[in-house]
């Protein structure tokens, strides 16, 4: 029987989740995180009584500073290996009052319309191959006026990257004829910044910014062994940060970005 797309990401997470926050300490997601956390905690509803989705949130990278921030947090993963080493980082947060695990799918959430106050999901719609149903279900579960903070891995940078090893493959993502596989194994599904743009918008989102993150750590840049280690020198961390807090919000860097994090409200 031919495993689906959704089983292969499934059990890819479920193998690596004992090891998946260990990338935290590589350089390149020492930078992606900070970004990350410097353009999502502005919307972050402090109110206690607020309810926050953290969507594919995985082991829980997220849900546990955004809890900390104030608001009820859910987090939604479909990985159980992920979701079981969640629970851990939780009930060692301290947080199991502030921080609910539901296991589910982010293109079928079992969620009521308008449920939350914040939907944040973020390195996941690479992973899902109905990205315009995913948005659709994120959307929906959003109360009306309220923000998204959600990314996309780039199709521009990915594609370029690999044209000097396999010119036609390279020409093939480029024009989203074919997916790259992540460790051979796992589809890896990519946006234009445009594509992006117009998707959450025909979806009912007014975006307020979009923002590169990985501009200078690609291997467009940088050798990949420059950022994707835990050996680095930390005056060259700080001159990479600064660099990519130069160019994340200038729109005409956007398509050199590796990932776009869009920030917008639902009308």
């Amino acid at each position: 029987m031919t495993i689906g797309k959704k089983s292969l990401v499934n059990q890819y997470y479920n193998e690596k989740c004992a090891t998946y926050d260990d990338e935290e300490r590589l350089l390149y997601f020492k930078v992606y995180d900070h970004i990350t956390w410097r353009y999502t905690k502005p919307f972050i509803p402090k109110h206690t009584n607020a309810k926050v989705l953290d969507a594919a949130g995985g082991t829980g990278k997220w849900s546990v500073p955004i809890a900390r921030e104030g608001p009820h947090v859910v987090l939604a993963d479909l990985s159980d290996g992920m979701l079981d080493v969640a629970r851990e980082k939780i009930a060692e947060a301290g947080l199991n009052g502030r921080i609910e695990i539901h296991q589910t799918d982010i293109t079928t959430l079992d969620f009521e319309d308008e449920t939350f106050d914040m939907v944040f999901c973020d390195h996941a719609l690479c992973f899902v191959e109905d990205t315009e149903r995913a948005v659709h279900e994120l959307t929906r579960v959003l109360k009306r006026d309220s923000p998204i903070v959600i990314s996309a891995q780039n199709r521009y940078p990915l594609s370029l990257s690999i044209l000097a090893d396999d010119f036609e493959k390279g020409m093939r993502i480029l024009h989203g004829e074919e997916h790259f596989m992540m460790q051979g194994r796992v589809p890896v599904h990519t946006l234009g910044p445009q594509e992006f743009r117009v998707l959450l918008e025909s979806k009912g989102v007014q975006i307020r910014e979009m923002v590169g993150k990985g501009i200078v750590l690609t291997p467009l840049v940088l050798p990949v062994e420059r950022f994707w280690t835990a050996n680095y020198d930390q005056a060259f961390a700080d001159d990479v940060t600064k660099m990519e807090l130069d160019l994340c919000e200038r729109s005409d860097a956007l398509p050199l970005a590796g990932h776009i994090q869009a920030i917008g409200y639902k009308s």
